[in-house]
């Protein structure tokens, strides 16, 4: 009787459908805004290098003094964001040499509850990085070189780049139950080395 709602979830093609959408969702932000910081970061980086060499020949230049702290917060973001896209293509850092000598069962239960604590740990981010965001705004901490700009509008890349790391950490929890055990070990290698080879 408990299998029964989860069997006909997985099998309905609309609730299939939704998730695929709602994957492609996740995956196009966390992607797009790792690449975007990454880019924003070197150009505004870049860019102050350039004029503060021009300072040295035109003092009355001087330099962009919110161009350091805007580059770092973009890097942040691209970090966070490109993070929680690798679980997604599962390119994180895993030693299988030791499950491999398990029997099937005993690796997809290591598996499974590798995936488990990794679920824990980022709910648990989430939620303290959400009080981070929270108490940063009811401090009203501002930025220090935009003295306009809230601190916790640059901290907003935390709990949504931990949401993101649960969901895909909880999706795999639901691709390996529905593995059988003997292709749990050679699907995740097989994930590491196409994810790492094929870009998208």
């Amino acid at each position: 009787m408990i299998q029964k709602p989860f069997l006909y979830a997985h099998k309905s093609p609309g609730i299939n459908r939704f998730f695929e959408i709602l994957d492609m969702i996740i995956a196009g932000i966390n992607k797009n805004v790792a690449v975007l910081g990454l880019v924003f970061g070197i150009v505004i980086t870049a860019i102050n290098v350039c004029v503060r060499y021009i300072a040295g020949f035109f003092p009355e230049i001087g330099s962009l003094t919110w161009a350091e702290e805007v580059a770092r917060y973009c890097f942040l973001w691209s970090a966070f964001f490109g993070a929680a896209y690798g679980f997604r293509k599962g390119v994180h850092i895993s030693v299988t040499m030791l499950i491999e000598k398990f029997p099937p069962p005993l690796a997809k239960a290591c598996v499974l509850g590798t995936h488990i604590l990794n679920s824990i740990f980022l709910g648990f981010m989430f939620y303290a990085s959400v009080m981070v965001c929270y108490l940063n705004y009811e401090i009203g901490y501002m930025s220090e070189a935009l003295h306009s700009v809230p601190l916790w509008v640059f901290l907003l890349c935390l709990p949504i780049a931990f949401f993101g790391a649960t969901y895909r950490s909880i999706e795999k929890i639901y691709e390996v139950s529905w593995m059988d055990a003997d292709k749990v070990v050679r699907n995740a290698e097989e994930e590491m080395i196409h994810d790492s080879v094929i870009k998208d």
